[in-house]
């Protein structure tokens, strides 16, 4: 046998081999980020109007979703309506190298502006028509306030679920950044800065926005809230029609499934 032919007729393949072993161990020690832009629907509490009582047991359907039944137990001397803030309506926060954008923020407002300084605590419960899958549902809460005035005290959202934080929409100055405080099963939502109160910062949050990671049927959202305070909060969903932009990896690796 010819060895030396035999060596030559190998030699292409052979480098090819080599090529391909160079290019998966490139793969496999680095991590390409692809950007993805996510749409997040808001819950329309329509046809309630804007600074109106959101009536219990409303049933408001969400296209692509179904019917979302909002239940809440909070004090009967609380307060509470639709509402909204014009300046986070429409916005976007980046989370890595995603963004995930809205058109139709507005919220559930709870206020008490009698008794104890607080906090005192409520539920608001969304009930899903189905199981939604994890990373389609978010929360958004906004106004989140804390004091050192009156022996101290602060607002807080938490939500009894695995979540991650995409982070504050602040277009505007004189709010403070939310705090997010995460544990197993569970996260707390706060305002990051404390002062004398009923001045800003002290006294609204931006609008913090965090992805649920588990699959859910049901949210039920517990504020703890100072007297004084108006917060909100609204569940949103990944934007039924409006399509994620993968990676031209995630890309390829579809055309195989």
């Amino acid at each position: 046998m010819n060895t030396a032919r035999m060596t030559s007729v190998c030699r292409p393949a052979w480098s090819l081999c080599v090529v391909l072993a160079v290019l998966l161990a490139a793969a496999a020690t680095t991590t390409p980020s692809f950007a993805a832009n996510i749409g997040i629907t808001w819950l329309d509490m329509s046809p309630t109007a804007f600074n109106s009582a959101v009536p219990n047991n409303s049933v408001f359907n969400v296209p692509g979703v179904g019917n979302v039944t909002v239940i809440y137990s909070i004090p009967s001397h609380w307060t509470q309506a639709r509402g909204q803030n014009p300046t986070f309506t429409a916005g976007n926060v980046v989370s890595g190298p995603d963004t995930y954008s809205w058109t139709n923020y507005e919220h559930f407002s709870t206020i008490f502006t009698a008794g104890n300084l607080g906090p005192e605590s409520g539920t608001i419960t969304y009930l899903f028509p189905s199981l939604l899958p994890a990373g389609s549902v978010f929360i958004g809460t906004i106004g989140l306030g804390a004091t050192t005035s009156f022996g101290g005290g602060t607002s807080t959202t938490t939500v009894s679920q695995n979540g991650t934080f995409l982070g504050d929409y602040a277009p505007v100055t004189g709010f403070g950044p939310t705090q997010f405080i995460g544990g197993a099963n569970t996260f707390t939502l706060q305002n990051s800065l404390t002062g004398a109160g009923g001045a800003d910062p002290w006294w609204n949050t931006y609008l913090g926005v965090v992805r649920i990671d588990d699959a859910v049927q049901s949210i039920v959202v517990q504020q703890s809230q100072l007297r004084g305070d108006g917060i909100g909060v609204n569940v949103g969903f990944y934007a039924p029609g409006v399509p994620v932009q993968g990676s031209a990896w995630s890309r390829i690796k579809g055309l195989y499934r």
